[in-house]
Protein backbone atom coordinates (compact mmCIF):
# COMPACT_ATOMS: atom_id res chain seq x y z
CA UNK A 1 0.00 0.00 0.00
CA UNK A 2 1.47 3.67 -1.07
CA UNK A 3 1.36 5.65 1.69
CA UNK A 4 -0.07 9.30 0.76
CA UNK A 5 0.53 12.25 3.10
CA UNK A 6 -2.53 14.42 3.17
CA UNK A 7 -0.72 17.99 2.73
CA UNK A 8 1.33 16.77 0.05
CA UNK A 9 -2.15 15.98 -1.68
CA UNK A 10 -4.08 19.28 -0.66
CA UNK A 11 -0.83 22.07 -0.39
CA UNK A 12 -0.91 21.69 -4.15
CA UNK A 13 -4.48 21.73 -4.99
CA UNK A 14 -5.12 25.09 -2.74
CA UNK A 15 -1.68 27.14 -3.31
CA UNK A 16 -2.18 26.79 -7.48
CA UNK A 17 -6.00 26.92 -7.51
CA UNK A 18 -6.04 30.64 -6.17
CA UNK A 19 -2.94 32.09 -7.84
CA UNK A 20 -4.73 30.70 -10.91
CA UNK A 21 -8.16 31.99 -10.36
CA UNK A 22 -6.18 35.43 -9.12
CA UNK A 23 -4.31 35.72 -12.64
CA UNK A 24 -7.51 35.65 -14.12
CA UNK A 25 -9.24 38.07 -12.36
CA UNK A 26 -5.92 40.35 -12.90
CA UNK A 27 -6.69 39.81 -16.51
CA UNK A 28 -10.29 40.97 -15.77
CA UNK A 29 -9.72 44.12 -14.66
CA UNK A 30 -6.91 44.77 -16.79
CA UNK A 31 -8.94 44.04 -19.84
CA UNK A 32 -12.61 44.33 -18.84
CA UNK A 33 -14.65 47.14 -19.56
CA UNK A 34 -15.76 47.40 -16.04
CA UNK A 35 -17.22 50.23 -14.62
CA UNK A 36 -15.94 52.03 -11.05
CA UNK A 37 -18.17 49.94 -9.09
CA UNK A 38 -17.69 46.46 -10.47
CA UNK A 39 -13.69 47.36 -10.33
CA UNK A 40 -14.27 47.96 -7.04
CA UNK A 41 -16.53 44.76 -6.18
CA UNK A 42 -14.24 42.58 -7.54
CA UNK A 43 -11.55 43.96 -5.63
CA UNK A 44 -13.21 43.82 -2.74
CA UNK A 45 -13.98 40.13 -3.31
CA UNK A 46 -10.19 39.32 -3.70
CA UNK A 47 -9.81 38.93 0.17
CA UNK A 48 -11.17 35.02 -1.06
CA UNK A 49 -7.94 34.52 -2.58
CA UNK A 50 -5.61 35.92 0.34
CA UNK A 51 -7.82 33.55 2.55
CA UNK A 52 -7.29 30.22 0.70
CA UNK A 53 -3.38 31.27 0.06
CA UNK A 54 -3.12 31.45 3.73
CA UNK A 55 -4.82 28.11 4.74
CA UNK A 56 -2.37 26.51 2.09
CA UNK A 57 0.82 28.62 3.25
CA UNK A 58 -0.35 26.84 7.27
CA UNK A 59 -0.31 23.35 5.66
CA UNK A 60 2.37 23.57 3.28
CA UNK A 61 4.54 23.74 6.45
CA UNK A 62 4.29 20.27 6.99
CA UNK A 63 5.39 19.10 3.55
CA UNK A 64 8.68 19.23 2.09
CA UNK A 65 9.10 22.39 0.64
CA UNK A 66 11.39 24.95 1.30
CA UNK A 67 11.38 27.67 4.31
CA UNK A 68 12.06 30.17 1.69
CA UNK A 69 9.29 29.46 -0.58
CA UNK A 70 6.84 29.69 2.51
CA UNK A 71 8.39 32.79 3.55
CA UNK A 72 7.98 34.57 -0.25
CA UNK A 73 4.03 33.08 0.23
CA UNK A 74 3.66 34.41 3.19
CA UNK A 75 4.95 37.97 1.80
CA UNK A 76 2.56 37.59 -1.03
CA UNK A 77 -0.14 37.31 1.41
CA UNK A 78 0.31 39.92 3.53
CA UNK A 79 0.48 41.96 0.99
CA UNK A 80 -2.52 40.83 -0.55
CA UNK A 81 -4.40 41.51 2.84
CA UNK A 82 -3.09 45.35 2.96
CA UNK A 83 -4.45 45.55 -0.11
CA UNK A 84 -7.80 44.33 0.78
CA UNK A 85 -7.66 46.75 3.95
CA UNK A 86 -6.43 49.91 1.22
CA UNK A 87 -9.65 49.35 -0.86
CA UNK A 88 -12.00 48.83 1.93
CA UNK A 89 -10.85 52.05 3.63
CA UNK A 90 -11.85 54.42 0.08
CA UNK A 91 -15.27 55.94 -0.07
CA UNK A 92 -17.67 55.97 -2.61
CA UNK A 93 -16.90 52.53 -4.45
CA UNK A 94 -13.66 53.80 -5.52
CA UNK A 95 -10.67 51.21 -6.60
CA UNK A 96 -7.01 50.82 -5.81
CA UNK A 97 -4.72 51.54 -8.60
CA UNK A 98 -4.78 48.27 -10.51
CA UNK A 99 -0.61 48.24 -10.60
CA UNK A 100 -0.83 47.61 -7.20
CA UNK A 101 -3.09 44.70 -7.58
CA UNK A 102 -0.71 43.07 -10.19
CA UNK A 103 2.12 43.32 -7.69
CA UNK A 104 0.87 40.46 -5.91
CA UNK A 105 1.40 38.33 -8.90
CA UNK A 106 5.42 38.27 -8.10
CA UNK A 107 5.77 36.70 -4.85
CA UNK A 108 2.49 34.45 -5.39
CA UNK A 109 3.87 33.01 -8.59
CA UNK A 110 7.01 32.27 -6.57
CA UNK A 111 5.45 30.15 -4.06
CA UNK A 112 3.36 28.38 -6.83
CA UNK A 113 6.76 27.61 -8.71
CA UNK A 114 8.08 26.46 -5.35
CA UNK A 115 4.91 23.98 -4.88
CA UNK A 116 5.03 22.68 -8.31
CA UNK A 117 9.06 21.67 -7.96
CA UNK A 118 8.29 19.20 -5.23
CA UNK A 119 5.10 17.55 -7.14
CA UNK A 120 5.88 14.24 -8.74
CA UNK A 121 3.85 14.80 -11.60
CA UNK A 122 2.89 17.99 -13.94
CA UNK A 123 -0.65 16.50 -13.79
CA UNK A 124 -1.55 18.89 -10.89
CA UNK A 125 -1.87 21.37 -13.17
CA UNK A 126 -5.74 19.87 -13.99
CA UNK A 127 -7.20 20.08 -11.01
CA UNK A 128 -5.77 23.86 -10.57
CA UNK A 129 -7.49 24.54 -13.69
CA UNK A 130 -10.52 23.12 -12.70
CA UNK A 131 -10.65 24.70 -9.51
CA UNK A 132 -9.26 27.87 -10.23
CA UNK A 133 -11.79 28.36 -12.60
CA UNK A 134 -14.89 28.00 -10.41
CA UNK A 135 -13.32 29.76 -8.01
CA UNK A 136 -12.68 32.78 -10.58
CA UNK A 137 -16.14 32.64 -11.15
CA UNK A 138 -17.17 32.67 -7.28
CA UNK A 139 -15.43 35.92 -6.82
CA UNK A 140 -17.02 37.76 -9.74
CA UNK A 141 -20.68 36.46 -8.92
CA UNK A 142 -20.19 37.32 -5.77
CA UNK A 143 -18.62 40.85 -7.24
CA UNK A 144 -22.06 41.10 -9.24
CA UNK A 145 -20.51 41.59 -12.30
CA UNK A 146 -22.04 41.82 -15.92
CA UNK A 147 -19.12 40.23 -18.12
CA UNK A 148 -21.82 37.67 -19.18
CA UNK A 149 -19.14 35.98 -20.99
CA UNK A 150 -17.15 34.52 -18.44
CA UNK A 151 -20.50 32.82 -17.48
CA UNK A 152 -20.05 30.77 -20.48
CA UNK A 153 -16.20 30.50 -20.71
CA UNK A 154 -15.21 29.45 -16.93
CA UNK A 155 -17.54 26.34 -16.78
CA UNK A 156 -16.40 25.44 -20.44
CA UNK A 157 -12.84 25.73 -18.96
CA UNK A 158 -13.82 23.13 -16.16
CA UNK A 159 -16.03 20.75 -18.16
CA UNK A 160 -12.63 20.44 -20.51
CA UNK A 161 -10.39 20.02 -17.61
CA UNK A 162 -12.31 17.24 -16.00
CA UNK A 163 -13.07 15.71 -19.41
CA UNK A 164 -8.92 15.25 -19.99
CA UNK A 165 -8.52 14.91 -16.41
CA UNK A 166 -10.91 11.73 -16.11
CA UNK A 167 -9.37 10.54 -19.93
CA UNK A 168 -5.70 10.10 -18.31
CA UNK A 169 -7.50 8.66 -14.95
CA UNK A 170 -8.62 5.69 -17.58
CA UNK A 171 -5.47 5.48 -18.96
CA UNK A 172 -3.81 4.61 -16.03
CA UNK A 173 -5.96 3.10 -14.86
CA UNK A 174 -5.60 0.75 -17.91
CA UNK A 175 -2.18 0.51 -17.51
CA UNK A 176 -2.22 -0.41 -13.44
CA UNK A 177 -4.28 -3.22 -13.62
CA UNK A 178 -3.04 -4.18 -9.60
CA UNK A 179 -5.78 -5.76 -7.92
CA UNK A 180 -4.53 -4.52 -4.84
CA UNK A 181 -4.13 -1.27 -6.48
CA UNK A 182 -7.68 -0.96 -7.41
CA UNK A 183 -8.45 -2.33 -4.09
CA UNK A 184 -6.76 1.08 -2.52
CA UNK A 185 -8.23 3.21 -5.10
CA UNK A 186 -12.18 2.31 -5.08
CA UNK A 187 -13.32 4.50 -2.48
CA UNK A 188 -11.62 7.37 -3.63
CA UNK A 189 -13.06 6.75 -6.83
CA UNK A 190 -16.21 6.19 -6.13
CA UNK A 191 -16.37 9.91 -3.68
CA UNK A 192 -14.15 11.70 -6.49
CA UNK A 193 -17.18 10.80 -9.17
CA UNK A 194 -19.91 11.55 -6.95
CA UNK A 195 -18.64 15.20 -5.93
CA UNK A 196 -17.11 15.89 -9.42
CA UNK A 197 -20.84 15.39 -10.88
CA UNK A 198 -22.90 16.87 -8.53
CA UNK A 199 -20.49 19.76 -8.38
CA UNK A 200 -20.15 19.85 -11.92
CA UNK A 201 -23.83 19.67 -12.42
CA UNK A 202 -24.15 22.53 -9.90
CA UNK A 203 -21.84 24.92 -11.70
CA UNK A 204 -23.81 23.83 -14.89
CA UNK A 205 -27.46 24.59 -14.01
CA UNK A 206 -27.81 28.81 -14.59
CA UNK A 207 -26.55 28.14 -18.45
CA UNK A 208 -29.94 25.74 -19.27
CA UNK A 209 -31.96 28.02 -17.10
CA UNK A 210 -33.35 31.07 -17.01
CA UNK A 211 -32.21 31.67 -13.60
CA UNK A 212 -29.44 33.68 -12.33
CA UNK A 213 -25.80 32.68 -11.44
CA UNK A 214 -26.31 32.16 -7.43
CA UNK A 215 -23.70 33.08 -5.24
CA UNK A 216 -24.61 30.03 -2.57
CA UNK A 217 -25.59 27.32 -5.31
CA UNK A 218 -21.82 28.59 -6.70
CA UNK A 219 -20.52 28.00 -3.49
CA UNK A 220 -21.56 24.38 -2.94
CA UNK A 221 -20.30 23.86 -6.34
CA UNK A 222 -16.55 25.23 -6.01
CA UNK A 223 -16.49 22.78 -2.52
CA UNK A 224 -17.62 19.80 -4.42
CA UNK A 225 -15.06 20.64 -7.09
CA UNK A 226 -12.14 20.94 -4.61
CA UNK A 227 -13.09 17.64 -3.00
CA UNK A 228 -13.04 15.95 -6.23
CA UNK A 229 -9.90 17.40 -7.59
CA UNK A 230 -7.82 16.71 -4.59
CA UNK A 231 -9.33 13.00 -4.47
CA UNK A 232 -7.79 13.03 -8.23
CA UNK A 233 -4.84 13.71 -7.67
CA UNK A 234 -4.90 11.38 -4.92
CA UNK A 235 -5.71 8.74 -7.03
CA UNK A 236 -3.17 9.93 -9.78
CA UNK A 237 -0.43 10.27 -7.58
CA UNK A 238 -1.31 6.62 -6.40
CA UNK A 239 -1.21 4.79 -9.93
CA UNK A 240 1.72 7.07 -11.24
Amino acid sequence: MIDISFYNIVVPILALSPFFAFSILCLILKKGQLCPGQHSRIQAELITIWTVIFVSLMMAVETSLSNWFIGVGVVGGVYGILLSIWQGKLPNKRAIPDKAIYGALLPLGIYAIGILSTQSTPLVLLPVIVTGAVLAQLILVKAKHRLVAFNQLLPIIGVIGSVLSLVILGFGLFENDSASLFEQITPELYWYFGFLFIGLGLWLLPLFTSDEQSYTLLGVATFLILISQILWYEVVVIIG
